[in-house]
């Protein structure tokens, strides 16, 4: 009984011995598509601009550990509007404006310097069919037939962050006002 007592107790021992050898599995982690897509659909209404309505569909990919690059489309519809405007003899006239379409292409990345600091670049142009010298719906956003922007991203902390950018534009001042122009007129291309 002894003998079978002892045989017992070994065998539990290799088997819990075989338990506790066991090679421990990590977890795998399954890393991020290299590819991402987005479509950003939305709206604006005011009662100065009128409305506009805008689809952009953007394309991201990651080049690098550090490195993202993208390109986008947008097109934005600016619905016609009404407006009053005055006359010669003192009175008011109901004019309305036409509705116009815009299609911007713009390309960008992103770099990673460290876990703090981001560095992004983006250019963009306009290829609408619209006079140059009429901007889009809201002037007070105007971009400009084309341009660039670069910014820095600077995190402080987890929930407080500081950017500083700065933006390059060429295109008509919109309704022809010196108040949205550089300064400096316009180039040689008739921008």
């Amino acid at each position: 009984m002894k003998i079978i007592t002892n045989l017992l107790l070994v065998c539990l021992l290799c088997f819990a011995g075989n338990a506790m050898a066991q090679t421990v599995m990590k977890p795998t982690i399954v890393p991020a598509p290299r590819v991402d897509y987005n479509l950003e659909l939305g709206a604006s209404y005011n009662s100065y601009f009128g409305a506009s309505t805008y689809v952009k569909p953007t394309a991201r990919y990651q080049i690098t550990d550090r490195f993202r690059g993208y390109a986008s489309f947008t097109y934005v519809h600016n619905m016609p509007q009404n407006y009053v405007a005055g006359t010669s003899e003192g009175g008011t006239i109901m004019r309305r404006t036409n509705g116009q379409q815009q299609y911007i292409v713009s390309v960008g990345g992103d770099y990673l310097v460290n876990d703090r600091l981001i560095l992004t670049g983006n250019v963009w142009k306009d290829f609408s069919a619209m006079p140059k010298d009429l901007g889009a719906y809201n002037n007070y956003n105007y971009l400009g037939r084309q341009g660039a922007d670069f910014s820095a991203t600077y995190k402080i902390t987890d929930n407080f962050s500081v950017t500083g950018a700065v933006r390059y534009s060429e295109g008509g001042s919109p309704y022809y006002s010196p108040y949205y122009n550089t300064g400096f007129g316009r180039g040689p291309f008739g921008y």
